[in-house]
């Protein structure tokens, strides 16, 4: 006589799944926890170590008395000059444009389902530095106003990105492929706009700034470059973050997202504008900055998940701190010279990128 058997369920998948749910809800807790630290401790780095160093202890004494008063004997005029003039306001652009970049190409590869996808990747950043190159050109007038170039910068960010999707197509049936070649086509005529620009500069200086901008640099950061990047990234983390449920239903498909009340149309539309803008500020303050929005979302990724609202912030503080970094060390490796920040993340996200479609195509 044959029993009926009845049907158990896979009860250890759904063990696994939360014991790895709850390790990433931990690390989630560790990384946010630990890294406001960082956060702190990389500013204090970065204002100590460059061509000439400062002690950590000076470093302190300089920021306690510039930010609260508290003056001390043995803080010099030329201490005060490097931390406070030339240090900070950089360690402070280098968090923002890193934080910025990160939680840019975070949104990137959410919106487009596409893991490859980065402002670097698709282009952004040379369309933003064709219309900076482009504002050289056009004359010194414009170029004294303080929201010319950040604006020139945002124009050619969404153009380069709407030429993308133009050519490369949008939507979830797009190839991953078509768009990133769609991204470097793109990149190389915007470059060659870039290139023309430089070329035809009024002056030499403008076209050294537009060449030190195509290799990505922080060198020239004070204090009145950096409250418009600070500013642009702080909106477009908070507006990602706002919206980080919908980019959740969004991950499901968009019909689900559609069904659960999400204008995906909508929300895809500005989350491009915001982006655009984003990545333009960084242009116009730091240069092209290449694959710190690739990389730092995926590690983040790794350590805490891909629900969004832990994905943005996260992104926000470790690429700024992995930033901060780099910029130390294009300081340090050549001194007294300096090297340009965007060859050491390029060396960094270039074998990250190999790595990561070697992986893809193993899964494939």
């Amino acid at each position: 006589m044959i029993k009926n058997r009845v049907a158990t369920p896979n009860i250890y998948g759904d063990i696994d799944k939360i014991d790895m749910a709850a390790v990433k809800k931990r690390r989630y807790i560790a990384s946010f926890i630990l890294l406001p630290f960082l956060y702190v401790f990389s500013i204090f780095i970065a204002c100590a170590f460059g061509s000439s160093t400062v002690p950590i202890e000076k470093v302190i004494l300089v920021l306690k008395q510039e930010l609260f008063g508290i003056v001390s004997e043995i803080v010099t005029p030329s201490d005060i000059y490097i931390v406070w003039n030339l240090r900070f306001p950089r360690a402070l652009l280098a968090l923002a444009a890193g934080g910025g970049l990160a939680v840019a190409g975070a949104a990137m590869q959410s919106v487009t389902k596409n893991v490859m996808a980065d402002p670097y990747v698709l282009g952004i950043s040379s369309g933003a530095l064709a219309f900076v190159s482009i504002g050289f050109m056009i004359g010194d007038t414009l170029l004294n106003t303080k929201w010319f170039l950040p604006l020139m910068a945002f124009g050619g960010a969404l153009f380069a990105l709407l030429m993308v999707f133009a050519v490369g197509g949008f939507s979830n049936t797009s190839s991953p492929a078509r768009l990133v070649l769609s991204g470097l086509a793109v990149s190389i005529t915007l470059n060659a706009v870039g290139q023309y620009g430089i070329y035809n500069a009024k002056n030499i200086s403008s076209s050294n700034a537009v060449v030190s901008w195509m290799m990505g640099s922080l060198g020239g950061s004070r204090w009145a470059d950096v409250w418009i990047p600070i500013l642009s990234s702080l909106l477009g983390t908070a507006f990602f973050l706002f919206n980080a449920r919908s980019f959740d239903l969004m991950a499901l498909g968009d019909e689900t997202a559609i069904s659960l009340g999400v204008d995906t149309r909508l929300l895809k539309r500005l989350a491009f504008i915001v982006v655009a803008m984003m990545c333009g500020v960084s242009v116009a303050s730091c240069g092209i900055i290449g694959l710190v929005g690739f990389m730092v979302p995926h590690m983040v990724r790794f350590i805490t998940g891909t629900e969004h609202r832990r994905v943005f912030p996260l992104s926000f503080l470790v690429g700024g701190v992995f930033l901060v970094c780099m910029d130390i060390l294009a300081r340090i490796i050549l001194a007294p010279n300096e090297l340009p920040i965007g060859i050491l993340t390029a060396l960094c996200g270039g074998p990250y990128f190999v790595w990561l479609l070697r992986k893809s195509k193993g899964r494939g």
